[in-house]
């Protein structure tokens, strides 16, 4: 109850990047290995957040899920984030994003995503499984990762994948978590 959900004291989401959103990069890392084509149709539906470093938003979120929708007047993809606020059965929160691919159908992994207007910041698609089934994305200060899947249940074996190739791309894989979801009791196997 005492949080101020009117939106207006807010820490804007990607707080501490401002030099990054200002345009300078402050750091001297490699920029993230991306996706060299990505087929946008496929990326659209429900993605479930498996494993993150998150942004002030996303801190405590329980059942956190990013449902994908063309938008082709836009030619952009609605983002649709949704999740429990600090419990799985906590208050829900809605956060609608833009995601910007390079082109449509096909884009490369170089996409930009748009929490507010006019803001636009770098969404690097890290890697896709062929399927379309299983994703990472990352952000170029490596303050951020989202690991993604079309299922609740991520298979391990790509999960634990996903995380090393994470620490290779230089990201503090201790601080990524896994949010608790509820549908884990297994509605879809892995595999």
């Amino acid at each position: 109850s005492g949080h101020a959900s009117g939106g207006r004291r807010t820490p804007f989401v990607w707080e501490g990047e401002k030099s990054e959103i200002m345009g300078g990069t402050s750091s001297k890392l490699p920029p993230l290995r991306t996706v060299k084509e990505l087929d946008v149709p496929k990326l659209l539906g429900q993605w479930y957040v498996i494993g993150v470093i998150p942004t002030y938003f996303e801190k405590g979120a329980h059942n956190p899920v990013e449902k994908y929708t063309w938008d082709e007047k836009g030619k952009k993809i609605d983002v649709e984030f949704t999740f429990n606020a600090n419990s799985l059965t906590g208050k829900k929160k809605s956060i609608p994003q833009k995601l910007y691919p390079t082109g449509y159908p096909k884009s490369t992994g170089e996409m930009t995503v748009s929490p507010m207007w006019p803001i636009k910041l770098p969404y690097l698609m890290m890697e896709v499984s062929e399927d379309y089934r299983n994703c990472m994305v990352g952000y170029p200060s490596r303050a951020y990762l989202w690991i993604m899947s079309k299922s609740p249940n991520m298979d391990k074996k790509v999960y634990d994948e996903y995380v090393k190739i994470a620490a290779d791309q230089e990201y503090d894989v201790k601080k990524i978590v896994k949010p608790l979801h509820n549908e884990l009791e297994s509605k879809t196997s892995s595999q």
